[in-house]
């Protein structure tokens, strides 16, 4: 079974047509979308609604007159606020499937979606959840947002609320439960720790989640698949593939927006994953 893995588009409709062309030359019948699929520099309230009612369902319709399955979430730069919208058009396709937070069973494997992260220096804290031990980076901003649906409310006491957020690790509990890990692939937008999956160019830092970590050293999929950093493999220290024990884990990163289509062209069966780059030139 093939796979072609693409996350952090942000909204990017070059990536989208580039990600459907490549399954196509390449007989892909699988797409997955690891999350942060919707515009970004913009404002999000106006924008990613538009995205998603008028760009992403004419995608599906596309995707389904050729046969490919897409599993896809939303990310942390996605308005959670939109999470029904999102599902909603999704249930509209027989093709097309929310991983977040539920299990797809496509041809003997199990797919299972999670899409929180810890927290970020930014603004925007749609999806943050907190973990024991939890060093806060520094923040741009005076104070915090959480998306509503017609704008954000402003949260000026971040710390001493985020101290109240729900843990990963019990996120994590919560999942669907596989019938075989063995033959499991789980997408996380965040990475686990220590892996250098997650690895900042600007400073010596590796943006991971140690629950997610212990997670998958416990439970030992077959494949992890990740995003939110974008540089990573790119950086000197950092991977766009590591392996924790038995389990395999990628982040093939992502350009920024007009860069060139990043991705991993995966191999189930043959446990056989490459990392491409595809340029619009």
């Amino acid at each position: 079974m093939k796979i072609l893995y693409v996350t952090d588009l942000h909204g990017d409709k070059n990536k989208y047509e580039k990600s459907l062309k490549l399954a196509k030359e390449n007989n892909i019948k699988v797409i997955i979308n690891g999350g942060d699929m919707l515009p970004k520099e913009c404002n999000r309230h106006q924008e990613q609604p538009l995205f998603i009612t008028k760009y992403l369902r004419e995608y599906f319709k596309e995707l389904k007159k050729h046969g490919i399955t897409y599993l896809a979430m939303l990310g942390n730069d996605d308005l959670l606020s939109l999470d029904k919208l999102f599902n909603d058009v999704c249930n509209e396709f027989d093709n097309v499937y929310n991983l977040a937070g539920n299990k797809v069973e496509i041809d003997g494997y199990e797919f299972i979606g999670m899409n929180y992260i810890l927290d970020h220096p930014f603004g925007c804290k749609d999806r943050v959840v907190m973990e024991e031990s939890y060093v806060f980076q520094g923040q741009l901003m005076p104070y915090a947002l959480l998306s509503n649906d017609i704008g954000y409310d402003e949260i000026y006491n971040w710390f001493e609320y985020a101290a109240e957020l729900p843990n990963m690790k019990d996120i994590l509990k919560e999942l669907p439960k596989p019938n075989d890990y063995d033959k499991t692939i789980y997408v996380t937008h965040i990475a686990p720790s220590y892996l250098r999956l997650g690895q900042l160019l600007y400073q010596d830092l590796d943006i991971g989640s140690g629950d997610i970590y212990n997670f998958f050293k416990e439970k030992q999929p077959l494949l992890t698949l990740h995003g939110h950093i974008h540089e990573s493999p790119d950086t000197e220290k950092g991977k766009w593939i590591n392996s924790l024990n038995n389990t395999t884990c990628i982040n093939p990163g992502q350009t920024e927006l007009n860069g060139d289509l990043v991705y991993a062209d995966i191999d189930l069966d043959n446990k056989v994953y490459k990392r491409g780059k595809n340029s619009f030139r």
